[in-house]
């Protein structure tokens, strides 16, 4: 289960009026003026057709955007474009694949990895609250050298506070109180916040959440981008930054419950793009539907239709995405499934992704099913831990979770092994056809390192 900060100790357990829960925040008119140095020129938008081909829902296949009952008697005029989806995507996000990544055994330091588990040095966090993506963001590449790159995390000391490592010193950014979740735009200083306070005036409902964006080195001076208020326990949830040639466009969010406790995954309630140009936000998928994971690229999503209305509920298949195409994938959970799936994960080139399903009793006793599909919707991967045991070294795992990829066919896990502390991170190829190395076959895996996953590190 995905942690979150816990600020508010109950669960939300009455979300019946959710209908205002997916109203829009407020908006900011225009961006601020940190932004001036990241915000590049705007980006033309693709033009739309009138009306979209509408995606008939198939089992484990990619749907077709349209199937000719007759050979055609004489070629078309002219080429049919696909699809394009509504509200237009702002574009894939370049990246680089991965080189290594980051991880720790403790708050005090990270350490950071090549592909095949070799250091490649590390970096000092003293204060830091505890490792977990969403509470750090590796703020540059690897290639201009560990030292020189920044690392963000943030830090509950002085009432909380976000702090930068780099070449051998810490540095407070700016305080930092009630923080949500941190992310960024991959290989980049670029930042995006959300925070979530209290507020008992009769207009905000007690609940006040705001979004932040910016450049690191800028961020001290950031002003709010959304506003919402809504007082239903829903709260601004950042998951990337969208940049081109190192300046910032826009940040995909969600929305999600604040203080929940007890299920299996995390309750991401739609997915929203704020622009930094136009300061406005489009909805990409309703809050009614329960979002489980989204691209490196940000151009693929998977989701879980008409789920919102029940955090960490069940359902009966993961949807995939394109959002380029409008172009879908339905898989069927698994027929032991009862208590909900979700932590997708996509490689890089999104032809393969990863995601667990959740069965047993009640959420608190739940036993997680690890599932790998490619891209079409077959299924390559679909164990439960008790089957996974090569990875955690001939025992049965107490756990295995899907962290990342770290090539376009090697998964990055997180292994937990009984009476051992911390997990065991493991590089795995699961699909038969592509192997770590094809000299020695099929469905190999390789110990790196111990410890938790913080991030995957690019060039």
């Amino acid at each position: 289960m995905k942690k979150h900060p816990i600020i508010f100790l109950f669960i939300i357990l009455f979300i019946t009026s959710l209908a205002c829960g997916g109203t829009t925040p407020t908006q900011s008119t225009m961006a601020p003026a940190e932004f001036e140095t990241v915000i590049a020129e705007t980006v033309a938008a693709l033009d739309a057709p009138d009306t979209p081909a509408p995606a008939v829902e198939t089992t484990n296949t990619v749907l077709p955007i349209s199937t000719p009952t007759t050979e055609p008697t004489s070629p078309p005029p002219t080429a049919t474009l696909p699809p394009v989806c509504e509200p237009v995507h702002p574009g894939a996000q370049s990246l680089p694949l991965p080189v290594g990544f980051a991880a720790s055994l403790n708050t005090l330091s990270v350490e950071f990895f090549n592909t095949d588990g070799v250091s490649l040095g590390s970096k000092q966090t003293p204060g830091m609250t505890w490792l977990d993506p969403d509470q750090l963001h590796l703020g540059g590449g690897y290639n201009n050298g560990i030292p020189n790159m920044m690392l963000v995390y943030y830090s509950l000391e002085n009432n909380g506070t976000l702090k930068s490592s780099e070449n051998g010193t810490v540095t407070p950014l700016r305080p930092l109180p009630n923080l949500v979740t941190l992310t960024g735009a991959a290989g980049t200083s670029l930042l995006a916040f959300s925070t979530n306070e209290i507020d008992m005036s009769p207009d905000a409902g007690g609940w006040v959440s705001e979004l932040y964006a910016g450049d690191a080195e800028a961020i001290n001076g950031a002003v709010p981008l959304l506003t919402r208020s809504e007082g239903d326990g829903f709260v601004i949830y950042p998951l990337a930054v969208h940049s081109e040639g190192g300046s910032g466009q826009g940040v995909w969010y969600t929305l999600s419950m604040w203080g929940v406790g007890n299920i299996n995954f995390a309750p991401y309630n739609g997915l929203y793009y704020y622009d930094f140009f136009s300061g406005q936000s489009s909805e990409y998928l309703p809050f009614t539907d329960r979002l489980a994971g989204i691209s490196p690229d940000q151009t693929q999503i998977a989701y879980l239709p008409g789920r919102g209305d029940q955090p960490g509920g069940p359902g009966n298949s993961l949807i995939i995405r394109n959002q380029l195409n409008c172009q879908e994938v339905n898989i069927p959970f698994h027929s032991s499934t009862n208590l909900g799936g979700g932590m997708v994960s996509f490689a890089p080139d999104h032809q393969r992704f990863a995601w667990l399903e959740a069965y047993g009793p009640s959420s608190m006793q739940a036993q997680m099913r690890l599932r790998v599909a490619r891209a079409d919707g077959s299924i390559i991967v679909d164990a439960e831990n008790a089957q996974l045991f090569e990875l955690a070294g001939g025992v049965v795992p107490g756990y295995v979770r899907p962290v990342g990829w770290l090539a376009n066919h090697i998964l990055l896990l997180e292994v937990g092994l009984p009476g051992i502390d911390a997990p065991s991170i493991v590089k795995w190829a699961p699909d038969p056809a592509m192997a770590i190395d094809p000299a020695l076959g099929a469905n190999q895996s390789a110990y790196l390192t111990n410890g938790i996953v913080g991030g995957i590190l690019y060039p």
